[in-house]
């Protein structure tokens, strides 16, 4: 990974202006993506045909405990049951009573982890800690594929994935009454457990993959900054429709893009151009896609130029965006967005700081007693704390920090034991927990205990994002 930084800024807030233009067009027809897609939309089954369309702080440590995300109990991956979670309950006015997944709530929480070296995701229950299924990220089945970004959508029904060396984006159904029966036999055929992976094509949970960036000139223009947009939510069906996926690549050096999917189908339906991208990294030529995305409760889509001190915002409706700069100093890295609309990144290098923007004000504002450190992924919580990931050769060394959202402070460092150096992504899931993925481990911490549980999942992996759901629920409809 590179070192790359600024020469350090003050942890002062500053105000920087914007820039707005319009950017968006509609996606071409010359053959620029390839959507292959078996389609399952919230609230329906879909069709069972395939179609090509193309401050100085204390560590607090504790022991931890081990869990092997192994044999699974669930019975979700052999179930042969069509009914679908969409059956709904009336009230005494003859209206769906939204329980479970309606506005605001689950009824199953998994962690996505990319399993990069092999090409794969990991399909891990929050709650037993089982590692349930694994899946081919695209069509490579392989390393060269190198997945990173999982995002999970409102409901938790459904995760993408972002193939940095492919250009690939594919959706996964996390309950199987969401998969397709492709060969028409009344079975679904998908992967029952961590060992066994179906071939491309033939897991009938895959629902559909769109190359966004057909063959990526360097693994640093391949997809990276992944969303979900939350759609429409619908009181009448208790469901959420309309819902968008949002990612970013590179077309070339200094010319970013931020594509929006469409979530049922795959089909890109629009594209932003961003032009004059940073050419920042380890050798200054290239540049990185667009490195982190994440939704504000106003449907707003946030990205960000990692190296650098930019902050993008883009108007989904308008498809215009505004830009604005954090100063020297700032090296954004992981960026995550909270229940009060607040921007939260995390500096690699440069001041080394956890800075918070106020979409309001337009300040940035470094948080005291966070600088100096190495910063990779961040999530906020619904009790308002930011946690971040930290590495090696930074003052917190390899480990969380915890803040606090509302004073703007630090509350304490967490390490873990076996810390290889190289935490990268944090998510929180809609229980609270922290799970934190490293290269070579996953760890559960549980927020007020700070009991830490490490969950064995094989291969190496290099995930960020919004991995469990638990952040855009968070973000758009405060628990």
């Amino acid at each position: 990974m590179a070192s790359c930084g600024g020469d350090g800024a003050s942890d002062s807030g500053s105000e920087s202006g914007f820039t707005s233009v319009s950017g968006g067009t509609s996606p071409s027809t010359d053959g620029h993506t390839g959507t292959v897609t078996a389609s399952a939309s919230e609230g329906s089954m879909g069709s069972s045909s395939a179609t090509q369309a193309s401050s100085d702080s204390n560590s607090a440590t504790s022991d931890a405990t081990v869990t092997a995300a192994s044999e699974s109990e669930s019975d979700t991956n052999t179930d042969t049951d069509t009914d679908t979670d969409t059956d709904t309950d009336t009230d005494t006015t003859g209206q769906p009573a939204c329980d479970g997944e309606g506005q605001g709530g689950f009824d199953f929480s998994y962690l996505w982890v990319a399993n990069t070296d092999q090409g794969s995701i990991s399909k891990i229950n929050t709650e037993t800690k089982i590692e349930e299924a694994r899946y081919y990220s695209d069509v490579s089945e392989g390393g060269v594929s190198s997945p990173s970004r999982t995002s999970v959508n409102i409901t938790g029904r459904f995760v993408v994935v972002s193939n940095r060396g492919t250009g690939w984006v594919t959706k996964v159904a996390a309950n199987v009454s969401d998969c397709v029966d492709l060969n028409g036999n009344g079975m679904i055929e998908t992967s029952p457990d961590k060992d066994t992976l179906l071939p491309w094509g033939s897991d009938e949970c895959v629902l559909w993959s769109t190359q966004v960036a057909p063959n990526p000139f360097s693994i640093k223009a391949g997809p990276r900054g992944t969303t979900w947009t939350p759609g429409t939510y619908n009181p009448e069906t208790c469901e959420y429709e309309d819902q968008k996926v949002w990612v970013g690549w590179l077309e070339a050096p200094g010319q970013a893009a931020m594509g929006m999917l469409n979530g049922d189908t795959g089909e890109l339906e629009a594209t932003v151009a961003l032009p004059n991208w940073p050419l920042t990294g380890d050798d200054g030529l290239t540049g990185f896609a667009p490195y982190g995305a994440a939704v504000d409760a106003d449907g707003f889509v946030w990205t960000t130029a990692a190296f650098s001190d930019q902050l993008w915002r883009i108007d989904p409706d308008t498809l215009e965006y505004k830009k604005w700069s954090a100063g020297p100093g700032a090296s954004h890295y992981g960026m995550t967005v909270d229940s009060k609309g607040k921007v939260w990144l995390g500096s690699w290098l440069g001041h080394g700081g956890v800075s918070t923007f106020d979409p309001v004000t337009e300040a940035f504002t470094v948080i005291p007693g966070s600088t100096n450190n190495v910063n990779r992924g961040i999530a906020a919580d619904a009790d308002g704390n930011v946690w971040v990931i930290t590495n090696v050769g930074g003052a917190s060394g390899c480990g969380m920090v915890q803040i606090d959202a509302e004073t703007q402070s630090v509350v304490q460092v967490h390490q873990f034991p076996q810390c290889g150096g190289y935490p990268v992504g944090v998510s929180v899931d809609i229980a609270g927990y922290v799970w934190v993925v490293d290269n070579d481990w996953v760890y559960k911490v549980n927020p007020v205990t700070y009991e830490k549980e490490q969950v064995l999942v094989a291969n190496t992996h290099y995930t960020y994002s919004d991995m469990t759901g638990g952040g855009l629920l968070n973000a758009v409809i405060p628990q």
